[in-house]
């Protein structure tokens, strides 16, 4: 028995090796038949690029995935640029995140070229028109200081939409998305709560009216506010921005079905016969079972090592120190159920306990549930059709 498991697990060593040298899935979108992997579905719980001839004007390719299921908050999002220094006519995107098998997915494709000088000054200025639309909107001056009607958190919020809002069909060469405003325009923004108009003739010269020096000391602040947001989005919008040109996309496009699979262990366990720790005894025996992962080993990989285990010990004659037969409950043999786990892929350490069945000297039958520890060799027996996972 010890050298079947010997030759098992061998065996599984060269399989795992074989599997790690496989090369990786290759997905093609045709862009003139607007069709991606000739129609076939995608590949699923494994990583698979995806390439497509391009002009060679397309400086970024962007692609984005997520089930049709779910939100567009759940996609994942890649990016492909040419070389420094080199003009490319095909683009080669690595999908790193496995889809999930049997599912329908929305893929959508961007592609980008350099944008004119002209074009992102009017981005510039639609962006930044927006945005002092925005804050006109909600803010007024009372004697008391200058009053917004959003929070502070609400105002960085919207207009960071805003910004987003206007650069849709725009990306930098690298793909890095819109940051956010910084902190030095939440800290302006917390500012007013420790401006005091109605001291506000002595900051202003030259004004007379207490109205005219608070209106003209709220003009200041809000003018200084303006000019963070305003230069924080410039610094973004810089002459190098690409323009979305062209965009494929792909409703409910299916993954790959793939088989489902039980793990078969083929073992060497020691069951305790003992009622305590000062006594120990054991009896020994080859064992094989089936287990039940926790988890798919793509998507959840510490759970899918720890599994669900049952099965059977194979030896018929083992005794106790007294020379008792120790058997069990399915084919006169003990019967085992516990947790593994999996570790190496091919090995798994299990412990739990056993069902069986004490043939004692004087003719009576005892029948205990006793823990039980073993290691085993893990093979795989696929169900049904299909791919192999």
């Amino acid at each position: 028995m010890k050298k079947t498991l010997l030759i098992c697990l061998l065996f599984c060593v060269i399989l795992s090796t074989s599997r790690a040298q496989e090369a990786m899935t290759t997905v093609n979108l045709d862009l003139i038949q607007n069709r991606i992997n000739g129609g076939m579905p995608l590949p699923s719980e494994e990583k698979f690029y995806i390439q497509g001839a391009i002009p060679s004007e397309i400086k970024l390719v962007k692609v984005e995935l997520f089930p049709s299921k779910k939100s567009d908050k759940s996609k994942k999002t890649y990016f492909w640029k040419p070389p420094f220094g080199y003009q490319e006519l095909s683009f080669h995107i690595l999908v790193e995140d496995p889809l999930r098998s049997n599912e329908d997915y929305q893929i959508e494709f961007s592609f980008y070229q350099t944008a004119g000088q002209a074009e992102v000054e009017e981005l510039r200025k639609l962006v930044k028109t927006n945005l002092l639309t925005y804050l006109n909107t909600i803010t007024s001056v009372k004697k008391g200081g200058i009053v917004f009607e959003d929070s502070n958190d609400q105002i960085i919020n919207n207009a960071n939409e805003i910004v987003k809002s206007g650069i849709y069909y725009f990306e930098l060469p690298t793909g890095a998305s819109f940051p956010g405003f910084s902190d030095l325009t939440r800290k302006k923004l917390e500012q007013r709560k420790k401006l005091k108009l109605g001291n506000a003739r002595f900051n202003i010269f030259g004004l007379g009216k207490n109205d005219e020096a608070r209106a003209a000391y709220a003009s200041k602040y809000l003018e200084e506010l303006e000019t963070i947001m305003l230069s924080e989005v410039d610094q973004y919008l810089s002459f190098n921005l690409l323009a979305k040109v062209d965009e494929k996309k792909f409703m409910n496009y299916p993954t790959d079905k793939k088989a489902n699979s039980i793990p078969l262990n083929i073992g060497y366990g020691a069951i305790s016969l003992s009622k305590d720790l000062q006594n120990q005894e054991f009896v020994y025996s080859p064992y094989v079972g089936f287990s039940f992962p926790l988890g798919n080993r793509t998507f959840a990989k510490f759970m899918s090592n720890m599994s669900i285990s049952s099965g059977i010990f194979l030896s018929r004659d083992m005794e106790n120190s007294l020379g008792e037969r120790i058997s069990g409950v399915a084919f006169d043999r003990p019967v085992f159920v516990g947790l593994g786990y999996n570790f190496f892929r091919f090995l798994r350490l299990n412990a739990g306990g056993t069902f069986l069945t004490t043939e004692k000297l004087n003719g009576s039958k005892i029948r205990e549930f006793q823990p039980f520890v073993g290691l085993s060799a893990e093979f795989r027996i696929w169900v049904g059709f299909g791919n192999k996972r």
